[in-house]
């Protein structure tokens, strides 16, 4: 799965959201339509797929003169390829503990505390877990760096790429004459998350998108 690039990720997450809709193998022309992309496209992104083993071929007889017609089907490791943040129960209590935390003393917000809110991030256990706390602190350096200008404004329905944003929060780096070993693990964390970040099912980017916006406006900001 390391081998994909974003957009072969996120063909396969698209094309496992088909499957489990008709809950049948489907031809690359069906997918094509629904994904409205080239028929050509779609069939080379899954003759791709089934070369490193997430998508499987068959081929179906007609009811009546022709061809069987080639349809394809994820196989089971490409149900286990794409990390998954819906955990609706690990993402309902980490997503209110953080608001809790934030309404506490975002007011107090200093680079030296928000440096040490980014490193205490894990990076193990759930995905979640680790992905909701950095995209907190992310949005907190965006407060931090607006300070004294516009503030930054989410269009109602559009998305924020986080793992690019990702990279703003060595500003800290500098704001908060960070030590070297900290400075380490601040880019072990950003390294981490953007990889997290590029993993993902595109509907929990989006659900993580909507949480930095509610962070947005939680702290004041517009979103």
């Amino acid at each position: 799965m390391g081998t994909l690039t974003r957009r072969q990720r996120e063909f396969l997450a698209a094309f496992l959201r088909l499957y489990r809709r008709w809950r049948r193998p489907l031809h690359y022309g069906v997918v094509a339509r629904a994904l409205r992309i080239g028929r050509a496209t779609a069939y080379e992104m899954l003759a791709l797929l089934e070369q490193v083993g997430l998508v499987e071929r068959r081929y179906e007889s007609p009811a009546g003169p022709g061809r069987p017609r080639v349809v394809f089907r994820p196989t089971a490791q490409a149900r286990r390829a794409l990390s998954s943040v819906w955990d609706a129960t690990v993402w309902r209590n980490t997503r209110a503990r953080l608001l809790r935390e934030l309404r506490e003393w975002h007011a107090r917000l200093e680079p030296a505390t928000l440096l040490q809110w980014l490193l205490s991030s894990p990076m193990e256990g759930p995905v979640s877990e680790g992905m909701a706390r950095m995209t907190a602190g992310l949005m907190l350096v965006l407060r931090l760096l607006q300070r004294g200008g516009e503030p930054l404004t989410v269009p109602r329905g559009r998305s924020l790429d986080l793992g690019a944003l990702a990279g703003l929060s060595a500003a800290l780096v500098a704001l908060s004459r960070a030590e070297p070993q900290q400075v380490r693990a601040l880019m072990d964390r950003i390294r981490w998350f953007q990889e997290q970040w590029d993993r993902l099912d595109p509907l929990d980017r989006h659900r993580l998108s909507r949480f930095a916006s509610q962070i947005l406006r939680e702290t004041g900001g517009a979103g």
